[in-house]
């Protein structure tokens, strides 16, 4: 008879401890991050021109403004993009395209399926607007 309430005693002791673990690591994960999150964020990140042109000027432009940019010139644009979202969604889990004009651009892999993608158009300071899809995977 011990042995079985012993048993009892050590499932229960077994089923808390994983139901504390599940818990603790879904915690660690942080809020789910959708396309929509990273297209409303783009259109508010401000960055120095230095940093991603080579035009010696420090001062801060939005970040969509320079991915217009990009469409003419060389900048590091698409590198800080991808370093950005490989970050958030992984390595080619995803793909941006964007539009500027008659101009446009893409950064990731495509796939034929993806699970969420959502699309934004951003203002840009010169004049019109870029047309930004992300989809991921």
């Amino acid at each position: 008879m011990t042995a079985f309430i012993d048993t009892m005693v050590f499932m229960i002791v077994m089923m808390m401890a994983i139901s504390v673990t599940v818990t603790y690591n879904q915690a660690d994960r942080g809020p789910d991050i959708g396309p929509d999150d990273v297209l409303r964020d783009i259109g508010g990140i401000e960055v120095r021109i230095s940093d991603l042109t080579g035009i010696e000027d420090d001062s801060l432009v939005y970040l969509s403004d320079l991915m217009a940019l990009s469409l003419t010139q060389e900048t590091d644009v698409d590198d800080y993009l991808k370093s950005i979202l490989d970050t958030v969604f992984g390595v080619n889990r995803y793909h941006l395209s964007f539009k500027y004009g008659d101009l446009s651009g893409s950064i990731g892999a495509e796939y034929d399926y993806y699970t969420s993608q959502d699309s934004r158009t951003i203002p840009v300071s010169i004049g019109g607007s870029i047309d930004v899809m992300l989809s991921i995977l």
